[in-house]
């Protein structure tokens, strides 16, 4: 199936929507990965601490959102971080004009935005796309998966004009590709001391993906604190170390990937 074929053309399906505070976002029905922001843990994100924590400690200059899907959680940096350049980064064709048209909708504005993926490189490559649920889709894809061409971009080019000195903050939702993700950051992360990445951890996602999710941890543990994402945040954490999770050590590494 060609990329032509699979351009989504919002006129001709059906469409939902959700109101999460004052967000409201539009999204293809028939995506489970749309309707999955029904769900009670984006509301639950909406409200969280974490954002106005990381607003008081880092004040970001610039965000990120790796895996921009509807462009939710640009949305979020947006509402938080209304100084900060945005930067959103997503690969799946038809989603682009969903992410605009959220943003139209709720009247907020993004920086630059990439049809892209993240990677440790910048080339051309391929990008599995779950028709059943964008938020599942994959650089390598699953067993009939459809498959569209993309190029990738590095967090050390799309973080290139922000001093050392200024905050950063990053999310990384790529089902499994993370480890890539983050290599191709490794020069900002080495010359930067300010930046605060949140990302997911899955296991079976990154071993799909060709990751080796115990050797992956070892090496950010090595290089970086990394801790457990405590999930919901307390209503009154009052400091940023307040509201993480256990930091993990070199010697947890295999006990929590089994957990």
């Amino acid at each position: 199936m060609t990329q032509s074929q699979f351009e989504y053309s919002s006129s001709s399906d059906s469409l939902g929507t959700v109101q999460i505070g004052d967000i409201e976002l539009c999204y293809r029905d028939a995506d489970g990965g749309g309707r999955h922001y029904q769900g009670r843990g984006h509301y639950e994100e909406y409200v969280s601490p974490l954002y106005r924590l990381l607003r008081e400690e880092l004040s970001p200059k610039a965000c990120i959102d790796i895996g921009a899907n509807y462009g939710y959680t640009g949305l979020l940096m947006r509402k938080a971080f209304p100084e900060a350049e945005l930067t959103l980064v997503e690969p799946i064709p038809w989603l682009e004009s969903f992410i605009r048209q959220n943003f139209k909708h709720n009247d907020a504005l993004f920086d630059k935005f990439y049809s892209a993926i993240a990677s440790d490189a910048v080339s051309k490559s391929q990008f599995g796309v779950n028709r059943n649920s964008s938020q599942d889709s994959r650089v390598k894809p699953l067993k009939g998966w459809d498959i569209v061409e993309t190029t990738s971009v590095t967090i050390d080019d799309l973080a290139a004009n922000v001093a050392p000195d200024q905050g950063v903050y990053i999310k990384i939702d790529t089902q499994g590709w993370e480890e890539h993700v983050l290599r191709g950051g490794k020069n900002f992360f080495a010359h930067h001391n300010r930046w605060f990445v949140k990302t997911e951890f899955a296991p079976k996602w990154m071993e799909s993906q060709n990751s080796d999710p115990v050797s992956v941890l070892r090496s950010w543990v090595d290089q970086y604190d990394v801790f457990e994402s405590a999930g919901r945040v307390a209503w009154n954490c009052s400091r940023l170390s307040n509201c993480l999770g256990t930091k993990i050590e070199p010697g947890d590494i295999q006990e929590f990937v089994d957990y």
